[in-house]
């Protein structure tokens, strides 16, 4: 019987396969990507993720790439590693527009065990709270949040974050609600809390947009004296006997309010401290404010002159007394003060032109290069324009672009970045459409 032989291949060539496969199962085709390696370290199909849907998906902006699982996601950057996002967190990241909104890619994973079993998960742009109580809520990096942080953040009185930081309010303001109250910021005031009973009177007084406005000060308390707490229009003190007590700021000597309601006292009163400027008398604080005026306008370019500045009540009593022969008293009161409710009386006012005297005591003032340069730049030197247009039922005259009030700098700026157009809003006086 003949035996039957087996050609085995040379041991060279059986060396040489076997190198082959361990290349490979070592390519660089074949190697875990970042997004691999972070789904077997939370867990693979066992983890909080669950299995995975579909593939790697790339081209996304900044070069990244993400991968669907059956309970979320995880997205990769080569500047933020590799990230995965689940729950309540990750669908609130996926409503703000994903790596596309505010927020941008994750830079940590969520991190839980915080007051109150709350968890956080960290983002370019902000951070995302949660807890049972509060949901979820986003705080996006910037002034509101550093109030927060400087309060303890949610071991803080605050609390958890309770909505989303919401913009638009008045003069550029951002707020944010949280379990304990409210952070309100605005450009050049700053990030202030507010919480309790003084966040509660604030609200009923209108928020930002009342005589109050932003707050100026944390609340300040003193164990059994009770807490107070500064607004720009005043200021709010909380007492255990007493509650709430409201005090406003009070107009000073070059505030005050002159209006229908609201006259002269002496009814014939003349200052005594004026000086000449273009041939009308001024008080020295306006007039030294309008010096300053004329010259950064003359520097744009705009050349400005005084039409008219202090009057006296024996004047005053001449010119209204000639609109009422002309007119008839019930427009006459509209465009001319009565003697003694004159703010050029007060030696504060100035009516301002044209050299050449275009559109001079007309609203078209307002479109030429000196009207443009008052309603944009006055308060930058204590002025306000004191009848603006549309403002009639508050200040009972009409729109007068010409005619400037001197309030003192801090207020016509204070007045301007507010958005107050009226001194009667800005400290609270009732409208004074009549005498």
């Amino acid at each position: 019987m003949k035996m039957k032989y087996i050609r085995v291949p040379a041991l060279s060539t059986v060396l040489t396969i076997l190198f082959l496969l361990a290349g490979l199962l070592v390519s660089p085709g074949w190697a875990a990507t970042p997004i691999q390696d972070k789904y077997q370290a939370l867990g693979g199909p066992a983890g909080n993720l669950g299995a995975a849907i579909g593939g790697e998906k790339c081209g996304l902006a900044g070069g990244g790439c993400y991968q669907d699982y059956q309970r979320g996601q995880i997205h990769w950057t080569p500047v933020t590693g590799a990230r995965a996002t689940w729950g309540a967190v990750g669908t609130l990241w996926q409503q703000q527009g994903w790596e596309q909104g505010r927020l941008g890619y994750p830079v940590t994973d969520e991190v839980c065990g915080l007051v109150r079993s709350g968890c956080y998960q960290s983002f370019q742009g902000g951070q995302i709270h949660w807890s049972p109580a509060s949901g979820a809520q986003q705080t996006l990096w910037g002034a509101i949040r550093n109030r927060w942080a400087r309060g303890s953040f949610e071991s803080g009185p605050l609390g958890y974050p309770a909505a989303a930081e919401q913009c638009g309010l008045r003069a550029g303001g951002c707020y944010q609600s949280f379990q304990g109250g409210q952070v309100h910021w605005a450009p050049g005031i700053g990030a202030y809390a507010t919480g309790g009973s003084i966040d509660y009177v604030w609200g009923s007084l209108g928020w930002e947009n009342g005589r109050l406005g932003y707050p100026l000060t944390e609340e300040i308390c003193a164990g059994d004296a009770g807490c107070t707490q500064n607004f720009q229009g005043g200021t709010l003190a909380w007492q255990p006997s007493t509650g709430i007590t409201v005090t406003y700021y009070q107009p000073g000597e070059y505030q005050r309010v002159i209006n229908k309601r609201n006259a002269l006292s002496p009814i014939d009163y003349a200052p005594s401290d004026m000086v000449n400027v273009g041939g009308s008398p001024l008080r020295y604080q306006a007039a030294a404010g309008f010096w300053q005026f004329a010259d950064a306008a003359s520097a744009s370019g705009v050349p400005v002159t005084v039409v008219s500045g202090f009057r006296s009540y024996a004047t005053q009593a001449s010119l209204y007394n000639s609109y009422v022969a002309m007119y008839g008293q019930e427009l006459a009161d509209t465009i001319s003060a009565r003697p003694g409710f004159s703010e050029h009386q007060s030696g504060l006012a100035v009516d301002i032109g044209n050299p050449g005297g275009a559109c001079g005591l007309q609203d078209c003032f307002a479109q030429t290069a000196a009207g443009r340069f008052a309603a944009s730049r006055a308060h930058e030197f204590g002025f306000i324009v004191r009848y603006p247009a549309g403002m009639s039922y508050w200040t009972g005259y009409a729109y007068e672009p010409w005619h400037l009030r001197y309030v003192g700098k801090d207020v016509a700026v204070d007045m301007h970045r507010r958005g107050v157009a009226t001194l009667e809003q800005y400290y609270g006086y009732p409208p004074a459409p009549g005498y």
